[in-house]
């Protein structure tokens, strides 16, 4: 996956305590509102942020069909309250078998499946008595850790110090350094944190805005897409692939390719090379999370659904997933990418088919050029 890295340095700032981040000499900061923020800014960020108004925050996450109805600006962010929105972020996998086998006594019927999934990605744990403990009120620093797991954990390459109150042996600390490394840290006018200080749910759901929405300009266009996907279904075919789950990296250079692994190899050839080997091993339970982090729009209304998307249905253990030329509603006439098959990938592409592969799941689009 290409992802853009533009190392920054800050300098000396006009507060009462300077933050360092090493980096490469010679690239400034400036402030800027985060409507308009670029790749290398930095942006600080407090409990009463006022660059992105609550009612942004609000109208996109319901658009995003994170939450149903504007939060609270004053209530408190709980543990379910994010869990259920990252679940919603990540289209809501129902893992049905361990529901029948792992137990948990205190989350409700409709919550269910998003505690199943944060316990099984290792995001929440529960206690002895096996509650996930729902209620729990999150602070700053809760919520910053359940972003980092999300994303893997990732270590932070830049040294960050000059920090006033982060505690080095706190459970959050090494999320912190993620969030600073991602421009998303919470901090006062003092350039003081306070980790332990209660999250309203409004400010966690910035850090999901900062963290997913606000974005440098897109690498790819949908045309490119289109392109490389025709491409790679050039090779498949000309190559005598086989339909079966490719190991390789790059994605399907083992002969082997599927309708994930079409996306895969053609997001591999616009430059998109950070993906694990064979792509996306796990079908639809890899390619979300991915697709979400590098910029990818979601939506769980087929309406969104046109040129360029990534489609996912619902069919087979891993889902099906197609790329979307054009769609004809009227006849149900669909013309797309689509390496679901042997006798698909033998074909000349792209296909025109009826929509089949299973009930509509939810579409990624890339972002309006």
């Amino acid at each position: 996956m290409k992802k853009i890295k533009l190392l920054s340095r800050i300098v000396s700032m006009m507060l009462s305590v300077s933050v360092f981040v090493s980096a490469v000499a010679g690239y400034g900061t400036r402030t800027v509102y985060a409507d308009t923020r670029r790749e290398g800014d930095i942006v600080y960020l407090d409990s009463e942020i006022t660059d992105v108004s609550d009612d942004t925050v609000n109208e996109w996450a319901m658009e995003a069909g994170l939450i149903e109805e504007p939060v609270d600006s004053e209530s408190i962010c709980t543990k379910m309250d994010l869990i259920r929105v990252l679940w919603f972020r990540n289209c809501r996998p129902e893992y049905k078998a361990d529901a029948l086998t792992t137990k948990i006594n205190d989350v409700s019927k409709e919550d269910i499946y998003a505690a199943l999934w944060a316990y099984k990605k290792g995001i929440s744990a529960l206690d002895a008595q096996k509650n996930f403990k729902p209620d729990t009120q999150l602070t700053h620093g809760d919520v910053l850790q359940t972003l980092w797991f999300v994303n893997g954990k990732p270590v932070v390459s830049n040294e960050i110090t000059g920090f006033v109150d982060l505690d080095t042996s706190s459970t959050y600390y090494l999320a912190v350094l993620w969030a600073a490394d991602q421009k998303l840290l919470i901090k006062d006018e003092k350039a003081n944190f306070d980790g332990n200080a209660a999250c309203r749910m409004i400010d966690a759901l910035r850090y999901v805005y900062y963290l997913y929405h606000v974005r440098s300009t897109f690498p790819i266009t949908k045309a490119q897409f289109i392109e490389a996907c025709e491409g790679v279904t050039v090779q498949a075919r000309e190559g005598n692939y086989h339909y079966g789950d490719s190991d390789a990296t790059p994605p399907t250079t083992d002969g082997f390719i599927s309708c994930d692994r079409l996306v895969a190899k053609a997001l591999w050839d616009l430059g998109y090379t950070d993906q694990t080997p064979g792509g996306f091993a796990n079908g639809h339970e890899d390619m979300f999370p991915y697709l979400l982090d590098h910029g990818f729009v979601q939506s769980f209304d087929i309406a969104d659904v046109g040129y360029g998307s990534i489609v996912c249905t619902s069919s087979g253990q891993y889902g099906h997933t197609f790329v979307l030329v054009s769609w004809d509603q009227e006849t149900d006439t669909v013309i797309r990418y689509d390496e679901g098959s042997e006798a698909r990938i033998h074909a000349v592409q792209p296909l025109q088919e009826g929509w089949n592969g299973g009930d509509f799941r939810c579409v990624f689009n890339i972002p309006d050029e």
